[in-house]
């Protein structure tokens, strides 16, 4: 039987992160592919795979020290699917490893048939992704809206967030935001420190959008 810690703890914002996922790893198999024998653009593009990959490998971690651990002792008879969360994340793992190791040269190269690799194995990592995120968001989050206290779910956003380096933030957040609703953007912006949310208006959004702009003009 689940053991009610708390009542519902709001979720929603994880979608947000897993769109990006959804979006970026559904886009980048074509990105490498255009790029072929173009250097700049396959800089630019590696540039980004690598970016997306660190996000994906920081959200997993986060759950791996943050989620799982605090959940599992909350919901003993649904222990098999935390077994099957961890197994994903150790699927995943291997197939990221993967790409990163052929990255290096393919930046340096533009090599149309290690592109033809990276492309292949990201839409792998993608389809297992979507299997992965579809059972997170329709399983898991149910639950940890039940267990979890809310300081045990801020510490969550805050390991992800402080892996993101400085330079990066608003762009990141450019990229969290893109496709989400007004409720969704204000909701979101309400959890960003004031000073966060005035550089986002004036200086993230501009950044976001000439960034997607070029690297997506393949």
């Amino acid at each position: 039987m689940t053991t009610v810690l708390s009542a519902g703890i709001d979720t929603r914002d994880m979608r947000l992160i897993h769109r990006v996922f959804h979006r970026e790893f559904g886009r980048i198999p074509g990105l490498v592919r255009a790029a072929a024998g173009h250097q700049a653009r396959t800089r630019r593009v590696a540039a980004h795979l690598t970016e997306m990959l660190d996000l994906l490998h920081t959200h997993h971690t986060g759950e791996d020290l943050l989620l799982w651990p605090v959940l599992r002792p909350r919901i003993t008879v649904q222990a098999g699917l935390i077994d099957r969360m961890e197994a994903q994340h150790d699927q995943l793992a291997v197939a990221i490893t993967a790409i990163r190791a052929d990255l290096p040269g393919w930046a340096g190269s533009a090599d149309p048939d290690v592109g033809d690799r990276i492309a292949a194995a990201v839409e792998a990592l993608a389809g297992g992704l979507e299997v992965h995120l579809a059972e997170e968001e329709e399983q898991v989050l149910p639950l940890v809206s039940q267990v979890f206290t809310q300081p045990e779910w801020d510490a969550l956003a805050e390991h992800g967030f402080a892996a993101i380096p400085r330079r990066r933030r608003l762009v990141v957040l450019g990229y969290i935001l893109e496709d989400a609703a007004p409720d969704e953007r204000a909701r979101f912006l309400r959890q960003v420190p004031p000073p966060a949310r005035l550089a986002f208006r004036l200086i993230g959004q501009g950044q976001h959008r000439r960034e997607t702009a070029t690297l997506r003009a393949q």
